[in-house]
């Protein structure tokens, strides 16, 4: 059965690797979630990974983003421990750069569950450019850490990232959103082309730019494209059906839905072999 018919029929995608790149766990102050207890969330959450197949699922906390929590990237351990399934994004706040720099040092130091940085120059209201965020980039160039980074905005739109991808390379920086709309995700296109470091998170750029995957797989990269859903924003099940049913061969679907990213997380994954 193929990918497409697994959809159509509602069965989990057992025999594929399923990585979602972007999700969030808390509450948030102008968007509806669903349960808004964390504990409650994993809880569904889980009930949904296991429904569709989800092999793992990278987190950040909502707490850690909005607030300036940077204590609740240590709570994510907490949840990681317990299921092998969840990976932690670490949150970077850029108005508190040692005190976000010491939890980092503190979660790569406990768990290789933790796969990179997340950042959101909308939510803090610095532009990716500032100064206050580069010593983030040199301590991910350092450790060769992956940033994931929302790229949608006037603090975050791609062109914005073309010089700090070519002075970081040893960091992989992955577009939240795409860029979101165009002529932005047409940037973050061209980027992902260009640069070896960058890649390219398509959730959210489906449902606000009109763009279909067919148009992004035929003028990116396939390797650079990662499965994302912004959960608990949203729901993963309309993202994989936009991979699903799109009209590509079913190999840059596998790419695509799950070994990109294995492929990208080789020192972070290690125990699951679907391919």
């Amino acid at each position: 059965m193929n990918i497409r018919d697994l959809a159509r029929n509602g069965l989990p995608l057992q025999e594929i690797m399923l990585i979602d790149m972007h999700c969030h766990i808390g509450a948030y102050n102008n968007l509806y979630i669903p349960y808004l207890d964390e504990d409650e969330q994993i809880i569904q959450y889980n009930k949904t990974m296991e429904s569709v197949g989800v092999n793992y699922s990278a987190i950040s906390m909502l707490r850690g983003l909005a607030s300036g929590i940077l204590g609740s990237n240590l709570d994510l351990y907490n949840y990681m421990q317990n299921d092998e399934k969840l990976l932690g994004w670490v949150t970077y706040i850029p108005s508190l750069v040692n005190e976000s720099l010491d939890v980092a040092e503190r979660c790569f130091a406990l768990s290789k569950q933790y796969i990179g940085i997340k950042v959101h120059p909308e939510i803090n209201r610095y532009p990716i450019t500032d100064q206050n965020y580069i010593p983030m980039w040199e301590y991910a160039n350092d450790k060769g850490l992956i940033v994931l980074a929302h790229a949608w905005g006037a603090h975050s739109e791609p062109s914005m990232f073309r010089e700090i991808a070519a002075t970081y390379t040893n960091t992989k920086i992955l577009l939240g959103h795409c860029g979101g709309r165009e002529p932005e995700i047409s940037v973050a296109i061209q980027l992902a082309n260009q640069f070896d470091n960058i890649y390219l998170d398509l959730n959210g750029a489906f449902i606000y730019s009109r763009i279909w995957l067919e148009n992004i797989v035929q003028r990116a990269d396939t390797a650079k494209i990662l499965f994302s859903s912004d959960t608990m924003f949203n729901n993963i099940c309309w993202e994989i059906g936009h991979v699903a049913f799109a009209k590509i061969p079913d190999s840059v679907k596998l790419d695509i839905l799950g070994l990109n990213a294995k492929r990208l997380l080789a020192g972070n994954i290690c125990k699951k072999s679907k391919s």
